[in-house]
């Protein structure tokens, strides 16, 4: 009996991505593929993709796309990426779950699959057809090589933060460990090493040497990311397009001041923090917030810190408020589900209230998180997460 059912619990995860295949084929859109390839065909055109409005992107990923746009078309690219979208999330659920089985109880194998299985956020991504689920993945899967296979660690995140910086603190937050040191140097040059040959790809289709000069690309993206398409719409999660809803105006000091704020709150987390998940959380939570573009579909990367705390609340005992502020946030993320809200014409003052209730998730598993470790005394599974981490579990 015992096989079966351990065949049961292998095939359950890839199933629920699997269920994802007949919407997914019915797509006739690029979204955001087809930015990021407009983006790719300027690059190739003129060296200067930040002439388009909609480009917010890396010059890495600028190099990535005008290649693209030599081999294939726009409408065949997207269905590529959908489709590596659906195997790589399918294979993220295999493999985290596939390591849980057997050392939770079933009920919450099944409750925690189920709550994975519908995350608006993964979904989503895979239906805007953005490269978050990709980034993601070969930033989890670097980190789980830190310690043991540095430089493949270090090639993996270095490409996840030069393809899409919306994990920017993890090769900091290796840096800041004595046993991941070499990693976070190695991933740092990595990421830096890719941009710089995005940059001289550039400033070769540009065919001006002046364009070697990265500041502009960075003055451009500020300035992108401050203007009228992103700065103050709902859609925006970023606390700095929270502030300015608010009618804070976002000046470079209030931008200093939002990120100093996030990074000494995640450095005062830090401390309290006692394996390497938690820290591949913390940093996969606060990167989203520092920049001044947060979309719904990066809640993906709250993902980790709320697998792992509903972990540690299920073998710790966490108390019932913490449950609940856990549950919240899981419920807040879920509220947005475009752009099949969209596709299905929903009117748009429910997509508004969703935005707007939606954007405050962070927070609350933020405060939720702080509230535990406060509380968290040193328990057998703290040994345990280590124990795994080292053996790369």
């Amino acid at each position: 009996m015992e096989r079966p059912v351990r065949k049961i619990h292998l095939l359950a995860p890839l199933a629920a991505a699997l269920a994802l295949i007949p919407f997914v084929a019915s797509i006739r859109y690029t979204a955001d593929f087809g930015l990021a390839y407009s983006g790719g065909l300027e690059a190739w055109a003129s060296g200067h993709p930040e002439r388009l409005s909609t480009w917010f992107s890396t010059p890495f990923l600028a190099l990535v796309m005008a290649v693209i746009t030599r081999v294939a078309s726009a409408d065949a690219g997207a269905h590529v990426l959908v489709a590596a979208n659906v195997v790589v999330w399918g294979g993220l659920l295999v493999t985290v779950w596939s390591r849980l089985q057997g050392r939770v109880p079933s009920a919450w194998w099944w409750g925690t699959l189920v709550a994975a299985a519908v995350f608006s956020p993964a979904i989503s991504t895979i239906f805007w057809l953005n490269f978050n689920i990709i980034v993601f993945a070969l930033a989890l899967a670097g980190f789980s090589l830190v310690g043991r296979h540095d430089r493949l660690a270090a090639l993996l995140i270095g490409l996840s933060v030069a393809t899409k910086p919306i994990l920017l603190l993890l090769p900091l937050a290796l840096l800041l460990r004595r046993e991941s040191r070499t990693a976070g140097m190695l991933a740092t040059a990595v990421a830096a090493g890719l941009n710089v040959a995005g940059i001289a790809f550039l400033a070769w289709r540009a065919g001006d040497p002046g364009a070697l000069n990265p500041f502009p690309l960075l003055a451009d993206f500020a300035a992108k990311g401050h203007g009228p398409l992103v700065a103050c719409v709902t859609q925006n999660y970023s606390p700095l397009a929270l502030l300015c809803r608010l009618g804070l105006p976002t000046t470079t000091a209030v931008t200093l001041g939002v990120d100093a704020a996030l990074v000494a709150i995640a450095w005062l987390l830090l401390r309290r923090l006692s394996t390497g998940w938690e820290v591949f959380a913390l940093a996969c939570l606060i990167s989203p917030m520092l920049g001044p573009i947060e979309w719904a579909t990066y809640q993906l990367l709250f993902a980790p810190v709320m697998l792992l705390l509903a972990y540690q609340f299920w073998s710790e005992g966490a108390p019932a408020r913490l449950w609940l502020g856990l549950l919240l946030a899981f419920l807040m993320t879920e509220l947005v589900w475009d752009p099949m809200e969209s596709l299905a014409r929903t009117p748009v003052t429910v997509e508004i209230v969703s935005y707007s209730v939606g954007q405050f998730a962070q927070f609350v598993i933020l405060l939720t998180w702080a509230r535990w470790l406060s509380l968290r005394q040193p328990a057998g599974v703290t040994a345990h997460l280590s124990a795994d981490h080292a053996r790369g579990v």
